[in-house]
């Protein structure tokens, strides 16, 4: 930063380009968006709106955009490098399934449901095709699906979605905080639909795992676990005195 008096455009851009996305990483995202803002201007005079480097520059700040509310831009900046890595690398490459899921974020964040379902099928069938469908990355695409599902108030096939998210987390990490993790939402969710036998299931499997790892007792939102573990116990306790009282 110090020498960019005597860089080409091309050079400053890149560098701003690096510096940005190390503001990104750290989540500070107007000081990233300011960056790669600059970036994107230079390498758009300099290589043009198609260039392999202006086009990341151009995923990095529809991330930041929509980071911190600039959805209408982010969008259409996202959308854009999207279209060009696609016909740039092929809509089943790394950087385009990548591109799609975050373009996702912001798609859901503006309440642009069918489109945020749409771009995460395609980054799930790029992931699926180059990892297989055992990967964390088709099961982040799952849970985002169930996510989706939630919302339209489509609980049962949301905690669906969830559970093949789960299955494929367990076979990869085991026990580990995020299966741990995954577990209690999972049970969460069917508690709420008021499967209380299958919901206790997994709440103690996951409380148990979080034990097994040595996980903080606040770890990943045990607490709520917890409590609706209890609920889950004394509902059961009432289905069977119901019945008996039925039986009499």
């Amino acid at each position: 930063m110090s020498r960019m008096e005597h860089l080409t455009a091309q050079e400053k851009g890149l560098v701003l380009f690096g510096l940005g996305a190390c503001h990104l990483v750290q989540n500070d995202y107007e000081n990233a968006c300011s960056r790669l803002k600059e970036s994107w201007e230079l390498l758009l005079s300099a290589l043009g709106a198609k260039n392999p480097s202006t086009t990341r520059t151009m995923v990095l700040l529809s991330r930041a955009l929509i980071a911190v509310g600039s959805l209408e831009s982010g969008m259409e900046i996202g959308r854009g490098a999207l279209e060009n890595l696609v016909a740039l690398y092929g809509p089943e490459d790394a950087q385009t399934a990548t591109a799609a899921f975050f373009l996702s974020a912001g798609a859901y964040k503006f309440g642009r449901l069918a489109e945020a379902e749409s771009l995460t099928l395609q980054a799930m069938g790029a992931w699926e095709k180059k990892h297989g469908h055992d990967s964390l990355q088709v099961a982040t695409c799952l849970d985002a699906l169930g996510k989706l599902r939630d919302v339209c108030g489509e609980k049962r096939e949301g905690v669906r979605f969830h559970r093949q998210a789960l299955d494929i987390k367990l076979k990869i990490l085991g026990d580990h905080e995020t299966t741990a993790a995954s577990l209690g939402h999972a049970g969460v969710a069917l508690a709420e639909l008021g499967d209380w036998k299958e919901a206790a299931t997994l709440l103690t499997r996951a409380l148990e795992t979080f034990r097994r790892i040595g996980a903080a007792e606040d770890a990943a939102g045990t607490a709520l676990f917890r409590e609706k573990l209890a609920l889950c116990r004394q509902m059961l306790s009432k289905e069977i005195r119901d019945g008996q009282e039925t039986a009499h």
